[in-house]
């Protein structure tokens, strides 16, 4: 039975195909050092929006594995410094809104997670999941490094992203998530809730008539919605204090419906797990992706 987060990726999809994705990419000398080379990434999306990302290269012929760190919920998405940048080539995508993707449309923060949320055709955050897969699909036919593995990575709004790049590019070998924000869950539409999700509270506060359409509209961007579609390993991160992204019951739930999920469990909030869990992070990719 088709559902309505099948029939939302069926849409996504067909947005997407309706532009070539057109990679142009300009080495960036500031940002560039001996052992990698940075380029300014540009590419179209859905819509025919230009998108921005960082991407750096190794030295050497390659192939290399590659790193896509998902943009979370802010206006400025910079480069991640990596020790594995050596070994790895490393995406730093944006959507659209954010900084540098931002010609057409700035995105304001708060407020971009109900931009345009009663109606299904003008709500904005559906256009940044597809901004998304299209991050992946201008990675793999880039011309500037060949590549083997490909791991996606994100906390917060960029967990959910990644989680939804695996569930639709089975190109995809790991994910490593950390609090995947709980957008389009009933769970998001609880009161009480800090920032980002308690935008969704304010928003039905000054409009209670558009409850159900709020319900309605982000029900499809769900992660649990294609949990059960990511067919790579992932590693997931929570905190047991988390009321702002991604509540325990939640994350727990979703570790439960991905089918090769190694779940950890912090004491803490939204960080989930912070420094201890990045160190445990970089060791788990290093051996995802062959590089340790």
């Amino acid at each position: 039975m088709t559902t309505s987060a099948d029939q939302f990726w069926y849409q996504t999809e067909e947005a997407l195909a309706e532009f070539p994705v057109n990679v142009r990419l300009y080495r960036d000398d500031f940002y560039s050092q001996p052992t990698w080379d940075v380029y300014q990434m540009r590419y179209t999306s859905a819509d025919g929006a230009t998108l921005f990302a960082w991407l750096s290269v190794p030295e050497g012929r390659g192939p290399f594995p590659a790193i896509i760190r998902m943009p979370d919920y802010g206006s400025v998405h910079d480069i991640v410094y990596t020790p594995l940048r050596e070994r790895a080539v490393v995406m730093n995508p944006t959507f659209r809104g954010q900084r540098q993707s931002d010609r057409v449309y700035q995105a304001e923060f708060p407020g971009l997670l109900t931009d345009g949320i009663a109606n299904p055709d003008t709500y904005v955050m559906r256009r940044v999941f597809a901004d998304a897969i299209r991050a992946i699909d201008a990675l793999s036919i880039q011309a500037q490094a060949q590549l083997r593995e490909i791991a996606l990575i994100g906390s917060g709004l960029g967990g959910a992203l990644a989680l939804a790049g695996a569930a639709r590019r089975r190109s995809i070998h790991a994910v490593a998530a950390n609090t995947p924000m709980a957008l389009g869950n009933p769970l998001s539409l609880e009161s009480g809730l800090g920032y980002p999700l308690a935008e969704l509270d304010d928003y039905i506060r000054l409009y209670p008539e558009q409850r159900d359409a709020v319900a309605q509209n982000t029900a499809d961007l769900d992660p649990l919605k294609i949990a059960d579609k990511i067919t790579a390993p992932v590693l997931l991160s929570i905190g047991i204090n988390d009321k702002s992204v991604c509540p325990l019951i939640f994350g727990e739930r979703l570790a439960d419906q991905i089918p090769n999920c190694d779940l950890r469990v912090y004491q803490g909030a939204a960080e989930g797990g912070g420094h201890e869990h990045a160190q445990i992070q970089l060791s788990w990719l290093a051996d995802k992706l062959g590089i340790g």
